[in-house]
């Protein structure tokens, strides 16, 4: 009989050794973020925590590139250590389209959620939305933002419901409806 209780105690000692080793293991692999989350995206600003919750978990450095201008087309990519993870894209567009529309026909989602009416479509993942560009001194067009987060980057319903939605009110403030020198 004794000799069982020895062999029942070194397994039980063999086992705590693993799980002691297991945890300490896994709290020195903690990630973490070495960079600074941006404060805008293409010259607006944006809610730093709505986008941080987007962006991963961990990394080294951020970098963030525009190209285009805000005359006409405009893209805006986030790099996280030479990856990209997000990417958001305005650009004017012939008046009438809806943001669910263009949400299933860029990225095929099918169920979006809705606020601003139905002028923001957005998941957990990506985001369109629409301003309505309706005056005398300009053409019937509308200007659309397109947000989509890419791995590893996380997606997050409610930061990206805030994200696009600030984003689009902070963009309405600079005054894009006005006439235009060029597309």
């Amino acid at each position: 009989m004794r000799h069982k209780t020895y062999i029942l105690r070194g397994v039980s000692t063999v086992v705590a050794a693993v799980v002691a080793v297991t945890a300490a293991g896994c709290s020195a692999d903690k990630p973490s973020r070495d960079f600074t989350v941006p404060k805008a995206l293409c010259g607006v600003s944006v809610p730093v925590d709505a986008l941080s919750r987007l962006l991963p978990a961990s990394g080294k450095t951020l970098t963030t590139q525009a190209e285009g201008s805000t005359d006409g087309a405009l893209l805006c990519t986030v790099d996280v250590d030479d990856v990209m993870v997000l990417a958001l894209s305005r650009e004017r567009i012939v008046a009438g389209d809806s943001a669910r529309h263009i949400l299933y026909t860029q990225l095929r989602v099918t169920q979006p959620k809705f606020t601003e009416g139905t002028s923001i479509a957005y998941v957990d993942d990506a985001a369109v939305s629409l301003l309505k560009c309706r005056a005398a001194d300009v053409q019937k067009e509308d200007i659309s933002t397109l947000i989509k987060v890419l791995k590893p980057a996380r997606s997050d319903e409610s930061a990206m419901k805030s994200l696009i939605t600030d984003y689009t009110a902070k963009v309405k403030k600079q005054g894009p409806c006005k006439k235009r020198s060029s597309l």
